[in-house]
């Protein structure tokens, strides 16, 4: 049987030592435009998918009721700093352990590239778990363009197992599980540092030789695409966000 989640312990532990002094990851304009998509109330149960160490839920839960802190990696709940209505969780969205119904809103942020097998039948456990009205805040790094897709893919599969989606990509899964109203946001990361990127993300140094290599040597539409500027013997980079709501 297939691991339907790109997981494993290695994996996550190399990832989790690091995780939070990623750029992306606590870029707060980001955070900040993904929150508002939200629209949180102080009564809502929320269910954050793929938690990790919890940046997303120590945004929402001031503003809530409740957040479930969902995560398949011991590693990364670990480094969570959990307390109040944080409720930290062991488990995979593809296993059912709730019942219909349970949660007014259902976030994942940069969870559903890593789903490489049952990825729609994840977003229709998203769905099931959603109260009638409620809503699923999704979000994924996409490629800044079209035409570097290609590119894109090619520089995460060195990097790891995972899912390229665009725009058009994630409206479509919301779709087929039945979300309706859905509305796209997109956000630009500038300036973000490649060497940050790769430093932190706990990869070998050969593989961040190669991945920091493609990027200064790629053609020009990528780096125009990318906004990309050599700075010394790093390079920086636009990384662009797309924020994708629906309703149930």
């Amino acid at each position: 049987m297939k691991n339907n989640l790109n997981f494993n312990s290695n994996f996550w532990k190399k990832r989790a030592k690091k995780y939070n002094e990623l750029d992306w990851v606590k870029n707060k304009e980001y955070l900040r435009t993904f929150i508002k998509a939200g629209e949180f109330k102080k009564t809502d149960a929320v269910l954050d998918v793929g938690t990790g160490t919890g940046i997303v839920t120590h945004a929402i839960a001031p503003l809530v009721k409740k957040v479930i802190c969902f995560d398949k990696s011991q590693e990364m709940l670990n480094k969570g700093n959990w307390y109040g209505n944080m409720h930290p969780i062991l488990g995979n969205i593809l296993n059912p352990i709730f019942d219909n119904e349970t949660f007014d809103k259902v976030t994942a942020r940069h969870v559903f590239h890593h789903i490489l097998y049952g990825t729609q039948k994840a977003m229709d456990e998203c769905y099931r778990l959603l109260k009638k009205k409620g809503k699923m805040i999704l979000s994924e790094g996409v490629p800044p363009h079209k035409k570097v897709k290609e590119d894109y893919i090619k520089i995460f599969k060195l990097k790891e197992k995972r899912l390229t989606f665009l725009e058009e990509d994630l409206e479509s899964l919301m779709e087929k599980s039945g979300f309706k109203n859905i509305k796209t946001t997109s956000v630009i990361l500038e300036r973000m540092s490649i060497r940050n990127w790769l430093e932190k993300s706990g990869l070998p140094i050969a593989i961040q030789d190669r991945i920091f290599n493609f990027h200064i040597n790629s053609n020009g539409h990528f780096k125009r695409a990318y906004n990309l500027e050599r700075i010394g013997n790093d390079c920086l980079v636009n990384f662009k966000m797309a924020i994708v709501v629906g309703e149930k």
